[in-house]
């Protein structure tokens, strides 16, 4: 099986956040946030396995501290665990102070995507360049098994909801 490092699909993106990027709260718009995951790790993903992907799940999403108008968001996006025709990235975002340069952990999530067109097993396996990268691989066995009872509960619910629009 082949392997690639973290750094072989690692995505970086920036941001400006501006006035329209806004809720009524004066802090960023969650979704927009949401949306930036979500497109920096699609990107990853693909990186990683060169092939088209498909986002199945929004594991977790944990919003640490706001971000104002003016501030940057740099966003890192990492490959975190690979199963057979699945592939976790995990992304951290940062809020910097665009005047002092001073950053803060902002936001971190947890997506999964669906390798549209690769064989099972065939995706390349990933491997950590640092400590942080390493525990954060490590974990993804206990995150695939938390997810699994979701999902289980996920389906029990959804076949209730859809038996109840009949």
């Amino acid at each position: 099986m082949n392997k690639k490092k973290v750094s072989e699909s690692k995505v970086i993106y920036q941001y400006g956040v501006m006035a329209g990027d806004l809720n009524t709260g004066g802090t960023m718009y969650g979704p927009k946030i949401i949306d930036i995951c979500d497109h920096s790790s699609g990107q990853c993903a693909i990186k990683h396995i060169r092939g088209p992907v498909a986002t199945i799940s929004v594991d977790s999403i944990q919003f640490v501290r706001p971000l104002y108008e003016g501030d940057f968001l740099l966003a890192e996006s990492m490959v975190s665990g690979v199963g057979n025709t699945s592939i976790e990235i995990f992304t951290k975002i940062f809020v910097e102070k665009a005047m002092t340069g001073q950053k803060e952990l902002a936001v971190m999530c947890f997506l999964t995507f669906k390798a549209k067109k690769s064989e099972p097993g065939s995706m390349p396996e990933i491997v950590a360049e640092t400590e942080e990268e390493r525990i954060i691989i490590e974990g993804y066995s206990k995150r695939k098994e938390i997810n699994k009872k979701r999902q289980s509960y996920n389906k029990e619910l959804r076949e209730l909801l859809e038996k109840s629009t009949d």
